[in-house]
């Protein structure tokens, strides 16, 4: 399953609540996900820890495609603040 992010929430990821719906609704499929971050223009440092602290805990595989620099700065801020050893 592709999620476009654009589609799905904004080309602006800034509200951790939309990463909490997100992975709900994700919950319901428990298959493999492809998250597919095409035109995102902005992520703020709530939606990504939301975002990577419920990636770490489901169950299933979740891989990321299309992710513009933007997304991999904050991304690597929150894995280095949470003391993760690895970079996107």
């Amino acid at each position: 399953m592709i999620i476009n992010l654009k589609n799905e929430i904004s080309s602006n990821l800034i509200v951790r609540l939309e990463a909490e719906n997100l992975f709900k609704q994700l919950d319901e499929y428990s298959t493999n996900i492809t998250m597919d971050f095409s035109g995102i223009e902005f992520i703020n440092r709530s939606f990504a820890q939301e975002y990577l602290n419920r990636k770490f805990s489901v169950d299933y595989e979740i891989e990321e495609i299309n992710v513009p620099d933007v997304v991999k700065n904050m991304f690597n801020v929150i894995l280095e603040w949470n003391g993760y050893d690895m970079r996107y």
